[in-house]
């Protein structure tokens, strides 16, 4: 079997380019030249991570930080690895249920199971059960245009606030190379500085606000697959219904149909960002003043954070 992506995949005997083995099965890293063994990949992953947590200072190895798990390959695979590479590292697990059938069944279930094996201490919120609404009810709002978006409002303002609440200052988000990519592309594209700049390996805490560390910064989404199948990590296969067709998936097979075209175009993307990019925009962007939400208390540029006028809003359809 061969499943060529930006990896292959490949059974028979192939020679693994680092131990020298030949194995039954291998992956090519086609950015790297070179057949891994199922052994040798693992290790690859793994150092990979260690090197970017160390390399951008996200945490120390005996911090408590949390981990946001969706039930996804990228964030289960993060978790696993951070367990493995990060053995004294105290873990709080953060999953948020965002009521979507049976997708979100199946990712609650998937988080569960590998917790469970990991030992990890886990947070579930039940959006439906504390907030009086699920996600799919967005789609009864002016939000079903831009529902992706939505989501990241209603999981960046409850990661930041659940971590806050339960005494964890640092939380590791699963976000890819792949994610990173393609947030980047759509903000180079339209122009949008102040968005531009917030997007790095580490985004430091404040006031009721944690810091936020990007672990799989440097990996890509078929390395994360590759890993958590090898690993035999649990995790979710479902597609969330809600993104499907969305210009965000779109625009990641657009970089993935350039990536074939030029090897290395998103490792190349990326450290430009970082090493040329944001060392000059970082000093021209002017960071807003954070307040306080009238409603909640949590940091907001406004009077009220961009979460309390999403749950207004759904709240007044929800209850009709």
């Amino acid at each position: 079997m061969v499943k060529r992506e930006i990896f292959i995949l490949k059974t028979g005997l192939t020679r693994c380019s680092r131990c020298g083995e030949d194995v039954e099965m291998a992956v090519y890293v086609d950015y790297m030249g070179r057949w891994l063994c199922k052994n040798c990949f693992i290790e690859f992953y793994e150092k990979k991570l260690r090197n970017t947590v160390l390399k951008y200072r996200m945490f120390s190895s005996r911090d408590l930080i949390g981990v946001a798990v969706s039930g996804g390959k990228d964030s289960m695979a993060m978790l696993t690895a951070l367990s493995k590479v990060f053995p004294d590292l105290k873990i709080k697990a953060i999953h948020i249920n965002l009521g979507i059938g049976d997708y979100s069944r199946d990712s609650e279930n998937a988080v569960r199971r590998l917790c469970d094996q990991l030992g990890v201490e886990l947070i579930i919120y039940d959006l439906k059960k504390h907030d009086g609404f699920s996600l799919p009810d967005l789609m009864k709002t002016a939000y079903r245009k831009r529902i992706c978006g939505a989501c990241g409002i209603i999981r960046r303002y409850l990661l930041n606030r659940i971590a806050w609440e339960n005494g964890v200052r640092v939380v590791a988000t699963g976000h890819t190379l792949d994610d990173t990519v393609e947030l980047l592309f759509e903000l180079y594209l339209n122009g949008r500085i102040e968005e531009i700049v917030r997007v790095k390996p580490v985004l430091e805490g404040g006031e009721r606000l944690v810091k936020k560390v990007k672990p799989l910064i440097e990996l890509t989404d078929q390395e994360n697959k590759y890993y958590a199948d090898f690993t035999e990590t649990p995790y979710s296969e479902f597609e969330c219904p809600l993104a499907r067709g969305s210009r965000m998936l779109k625009r990641k097979e657009l970089i993935l149909r350039i990536e074939k075209e030029i090897p290395g175009f998103r490792h190349t993307f990326y450290k430009s960002h970082v090493k040329r990019f944001l060392p000059k925009l970082d000093g021209l962007i002017r960071r807003p003043e954070l307040r306080a939400c009238r409603n909640c208390g949590m940091p907001t540029i406004g009077d009220v954070c961009s979460y309390c006028k999403l749950v207004s809003k759904v709240l007044e359809v929800v209850k009709g």
